[in-house]
C-alpha cells in the first residue's frame, strides 16, 4: 500500500468509527462520546467498577 492508500483507509476507518458510535447513542441511549472505543472507564468516577468490554476493572 502507498501512504496515500494508508491516509485514506485510516480516514474512512474514522469515518466508520463516528457512523457506529452514532449507530449505538440511536440504539441503545446516550452521546455518541460514550461509545468511544479508547474511553476508559476507571476515568469516569461513579462508572469505575462497571464491567468493561475487554473484560478489564
Amino acid at each position: 500500500m502507498t501512504d496515500d492508500e494508508l491516509a485514506e483507509a485510516s480516514e474512512q476507518i474514522q469515518d466508520l468509527r463516528e457512523e457506529v458510535r452514532d449507530d449505538l447513542a440511536a440504539d441503545l441511549g446516550g452521546d455518541p462520546a460514550d461509545y468511544r472505543a479508547n474511553k476508559r472507564f476507571d476515568d469516569e468516577g461513579e462508572r469505575s467498577g462497571e464491567a468493561v468490554p475487554d473484560g478489564g476493572e
